[in-house]
Parts: structure tokens; C-alpha cells; sequence
């Protein structure tokens, strides 16, 4: 039986008895918080919200529509098509921001810090907002605690960049400084939830993000009652999620879709996603390209009338796109990299020596290409990179796992 809310509330009594002991006897600092154990209550298996369906609710009434149109059954994807310029990704947000300050409990917040790169720290702070909601809790996002994320720092450390996230997207959470944050920093009742504890919370398990297509997880009903979402399929109630908590600043948006016009997207499109990363500690990834034309082949068959079209190529490792032409020289290949140095994969530990100019630099080329494999018609990506996952749920909600394929899994498996 899931815990009662009563019951949350006496663990939290007792977790902040036990670290009011730790600061005494440590003299730890009180915004350093607690450090959230997997055996704690708060589980995959909590949920403390009662569920409901209310015909009347607009949105939820238009999402479980879109439900029936996009997962009842399986067909191919039916995603409208004008143009990159009017793709759902270079408009702006027809959805309003989270309401990240109505916070049914403020006696207590969790903190998310911001681990790895882009997509794996936006990841990891979506599934551990999404908690949040669940749980009616206020929660903000540290790049500064319990460690430094790495996105930011610079060396010297007065050369880091901080906010790093809230230069290229609107903010996510509460401000730091507000006072429900305040509040509960003052009195040591923050929740800081492991990487372990989101996983199993959000998938039941440790897992990768991958399952079988057809486990019946992937398509469980969910409910955010405070965003008042009932009942609602879980990968449909994740991308109208990160349609709210993902916004793209204005000037990055129209800097992105302006480059992604440029490359003559009118009509629809494959995109590849190749990562190679760091080619001295990641040699084990799929080097060859090979893989990615054979599954282009057979998309351009299935989803594209026999007609190769555009295809876009995105990649830490620029030295892709000759290989491609070289490979397919009849097909015609476009990218960012064509506008890019970038030729030995995306090594974050080298981000500790770039300038604000070198790294605006390189994430206007990864938000347009971010961008771009959202928008595509058909995916061809790797499941070593967290872009996939990210970009999975980017997509457009009528964009089905028939346009989405991974060259290192079978067809049996799928992102959740």
C-alpha cells in the first residue's frame, strides 16, 4: 500500500531530527540539505495524488483525444508539415509556463541539481520536476550544489558561468532566492533526490530509458492533478510535460530556425543523430556509418515513397558529413556541422577552458540541431547519448515510434 501523505510528512520530521544531528555534530552548512536514500519513502512507488477524470477539463479532455488519435492504435505517424519555419519547435510556446510557485506543501522543497551534459541534466531535472508535481512540493534547480555542474564551470572559477541554464532557456523552478525556497533551506527541509532514487521512481527500476516496445509501462496512465492532467498516457503526458518546462529563449529560437530555413528544410525530413564523443574514452562506440544508411533505406521505403529525401545530419564529430557523401553521394546531406569545427566529439571535460563566446558558439549549433531532429518526419539516432532520449520526447505528440529508430537496438526496444 502507498504511503499517506501523514506518513510523508512524519519521515520528513524524522529526516529533519537526523539532519538537525548532522549539522550539530558536522557543523554542516544548512543549504547543503538532504541527501535523499533509495530506501526512503519517497519510492517508484509513491503516489500520493487522488485520480480523477473530469470530462470538463479543456486540456485534459484535448489530450486524451490526442491519446486516441496517437497511441490506441499502431499506425504511422500523422504530423502536420509546412515547413521548417512553422514546425512546433520555431513557434512560440502555445502552452503557458509551469506553475512552478503553486506548491500545495511549502513546508519542505526538493533540490535538482544539474549533472552532466545538456540533454542528460535537462533530463534528470524533468523527470525530478515531474516528482515534484506529483507531490504538490516547490522545487529549484542548483548548478552550484551538491556539486558544480560542469556545463558552467570555468577555470578560474570566477570565470564560470553561472546561471548556465537560464542563458539559452527560461527559467525552470523557483528562483533560489524565493521565499518558499528560503524558507526551507533556513530550516534544513530540502530534499535532494539521487540519481538512483529519480531513476526508480520514474521507471520503477535503474534503467536505461529503454524497454520493450510493447511493455505496457510505456503507455501507463498517469495524472498531475495540480497541472490538472487526469488519466493521461504516459509519453503523451511527458511531451506536453517538457512543452511547458523546455522553453527556449526567443532570440536562441529565431537564431535556430533562421539557420535551419537556411538549410532549405521546406519539405519533410530525415534526421541522423551520430555521436561519437570522446574517441579515447568512448573508442567502444559504433564508428561505422553504415548502420545509419541501412536504416535510412528502409525509412526512405516505408515513409518517404522510395524517394530519398533531405537528410539532416547532427553530430559531435563534423568528419561525419564527407563520410556520409562519400557513402551516398547521390543523397543530399545537410547540417550545422557544414558551419562547424567540430571533429574530435563533444568532450564536456574540455568545456572547463572555453570562453562565453566559444560556448555560445556551440550550443547555438546543438539547440538548432536539437531543433531539427525534433521536427524531422523520421529519427535515426544511438541509444549511447542522452540526445535521443531527450529529443524523444521533444517530438511532436502524433510522432509515433514507427518514425523513431535506433541503429544499435532492435526493433522491440523503445524509449519510456
Amino acid at each position: 500500500m502507498n504511503p499517506s501523505r501523514k506518513g510523508l510528512r512524519v519521515f520528513l520530521s524524522f529526516a529533519a531530527l537526523c539532519v538537525f544531528f548532522v549539522t550539530w555534530t558536522k557543523s554542516i552548512s544548512h543549504n547543503v540539505g538532504i541527501d535523499a536514500q533509495p530506501e526512503d519513502n519517497l519510492n517508484e512507488n509513491d503516489s500520493f495524488l487522488p485520480v480523477s477524470g473530469d470530462p470538463n477539463d479543456v486540456l485534459n479532455r484535448k489530450l486524451q483525444l490526442d491519446q486516441e488519435q496517437s497511441f490506441a492504435e499502431i499506425e504511422q505517424s500523422n504530423v502536420p508539415w509546412s515547413g521548417i519555419e512553422n514546425a512546433e519547435w520555431c513557434q512560440s510556446p502555445t502552452e503557458p509556463p509551469l506553475p512552478y510557485g503553486n506548491c500545495e506543501y511549502d513546508s519542505w522543497v526538493f533540490r535538482i541539481p544539474v549533472y552532466g551534459g545538456l540533454t542528460n541534466a535537462l533530463h534528470f531535472i524533468m523527470k525530478g520536476a515531474i516528482w515534484a508535481f506529483e507531490e504538490e512540493v516547490c522545487f529549484y534547480v542548483d548548478e552550484w550544489s551538491p556539486t558544480q555542474s560542469r556545463l558552467g564551470a570555468r577555470e578560474p572559477v570566477e570565470d564560470s558561468i553561472s546561471p548556465f541554464l537560464e542563458r539559452y532557456f527560461e527559467r525552470i523552478g523557483m528562483p533560489k532566492d524565493s521565499e518558499p525556497i528560503q524558507k526551507a533551506l533556513n530550516s534544513n527541509q530540502v530534499i535532494t533526490p539521487t540519481y538512483q532514487q529519480i531513476q526508480r521512481h520514474e521507471y520503477g527500476r535503474f534503467s536505461s530509458g529503454l524497454t520493450a516496445i510493447d511493455n505496457d509501462v510505456r503507455h501507463k496512465k498517469r495524472s498531475l492533478e495540480i497541472l490538472k492532467l487526469r488519466d493521461i498516457d504516459n509519453i503523451l503526458l511527458k511531451k506536453q510535460f517538457l512543452h511547458r518546462f523546455f522553453r527556449i529563449l526567443p532570440q536562441l529560437r529565431y537564431l535556430a530556425c533562421s539557420r535551419l530555413r537556411a538549410q532549405g528544410l521546406e519539405d519533410e525530413y530525415m534526421t541522423l543523430s551520430v555521436r561519437r564523443g570522446d574517441k579515447i574514452l568512448e573508442f567502444e562506440l559504433e564508428l561505422s556509418l553504415m548502420p545509419y544508411i541501412e536504416k535510412a533505406e528502409i525509412a526512405i521505403q516505408t515513409h518517404f515513397g522510395g524517394a530519398p529525401p533531405t537528410i539532416f545530419v547532427a553530430s559531435d564529430d563534423c568528419s561525419v558529413m564527407q563520410e556520409f557523401r562519400e557513402l551516398r553521394p547521390n543523397w543530399r546531406f545537410v547540417g550545422e556541422c557544414d558551419n562547424a569545427t567540430e571533429d574530435n566529439g563533444f568532450v564536456i571535460a574540455d568545456m572547463k577552458m572555453w570562453t562565453a563566446e566559444q560556448t555560445d558558439r556551440h550550443y547555438q549549433k546543438f539547440v538548432s540541431e536539437m531543433i531539427a531532429m525534433a521536427s524531422a518526419k523520421y529519427f535515426i539516432g544511438v541509444s549511447t547519448t542522452n540526445v535521443t532520449y531527450w529529443v524523444y520526447f521533444m517530438r511532436h505528440s502524433n510522432a509515433r515510434d514507427d518514425t523513431f529508430a535506433l541503429v544499435d537496438a532492435d526493433g522491440n526496444l523503445a524509449v519510456h
